[in-house]
């Protein structure tokens, strides 16, 4: 009976207590990996330059010089502010652009729906480098190079494929008595899109919201091709224009974890209080797919 989980008199056998053992410590093995860099950073950025370098690896919160985000946030606040900005422009346009394309996908009907569908799925296997100087030229002929639309509209554009097949799934799900009841009252496409679907599909545009947030905070190659002004940077292009300014400063080693901890710092807020929401609306996309 050593080979079942339990035996006769409701022990756990030894194998499986064995087995669980592994997983506990491989558990355990994976946060330690997984946090220990995030502890690493945060108790450098509140350590002088020197201590920094004198101190082991392990050597954690033995200082707590909270001068170092004072000199961070001065160098970090105007890009951090403009991703701010540049991820609000780039939800509202694409989320909106993204839930009227599902609806016409979903309830619409139109001939070529499937092949142009299929189309739109056929993006998500472009990778993202290839398109870098098809997209560069149009941002240059339009003339947005160096604004905000230059990172606004390419962020939106980009979010399309995957939103519109995230919020599809969820769309489809709606009882279309539902809407025709409303179509029958008077009321438009947009009408029954935006009192009745979005209501009902809150928390997958949260999601929505929360990826294309999530795209701009983390980019730094497309900022750093299309804007020269540093007033308009975003946060991964300044926290790199920031330690590139302190130079091989030993005394700036401080201010450097401290810029990477303020950077992320709202990804952690944001992910914290929306996570609930963000679960649950891929988990149920999924099934509903």
């Amino acid at each position: 009976m050593s080979s079942v989980l339990r035996t006769g008199s409701g022990r756990v056998s030894r194998p499986f207590r064995r087995y669980r053992l592994i997983a506990i410590l491989a558990g355990a093995l994976i946060v330690v990996m997984t946090y220990f860099p995030i502890i690493f950073v945060v108790s450098n950025s509140l350590k002088t330059g020197e201590n920094i370098f004198t101190s082991g690896v392990f050597s954690l919160f033995t200082q707590f010089d909270y001068e170092n985000y004072l000199k961070a946030w001065s160098g970090v606040s105007g890009p951090l502010l403009n991703t701010v900005i540049v991820a609000a422009g780039s939800i509202v346009i694409g989320v909106a652009a993204a839930a009227l394309g599902a609806y016409a996908f979903s309830q619409l009907r139109f001939r070529g729906k499937s092949l142009l569908f299929l189309a739109y799925l056929g993006l998500l296997f472009i990778p993202w480098t290839l398109t870098l100087i098809p997209l560069f030229l149009t941002i240059q002929k339009l003339h947005l190079f160096d604004t905000w639309w230059a990172l606004v509209l390419p962020y939106a554009a980009t979010a399309q494929p995957l939103l519109v097949l995230i919020f599809r799934g969820f769309f489809d799900q709606i009882p279309r008595e539902l809407m025709e009841s409303a179509r029958v009252d008077g009321c438009s496409e947009i009408g029954v899109l935006l009192k009745i679907v979005a209501p009902l599909t809150r928390p997958i545009l949260l999601t929505g919201a929360v990826l294309v947030t999530i795209n701009v905070w983390g980019d730094y190659l497309w900022p750093s091709i299309v804007i020269q002004n540093p007033q308009h940077t975003t946060i991964s292009a300044g926290v790199e224009q920031f330690v590139s300014g302190l130079g091989l400063n030993v005394s700036s080693g401080g201010s450097v974890f401290a810029a990477y901890v303020i950077a992320t710092m709202p990804m952690f807020v944001l992910i914290g209080f929306t996570m609930r929401y963000f679960v649950s609306g891929l988990t149920e996309g999924a099934l509903k797919l």
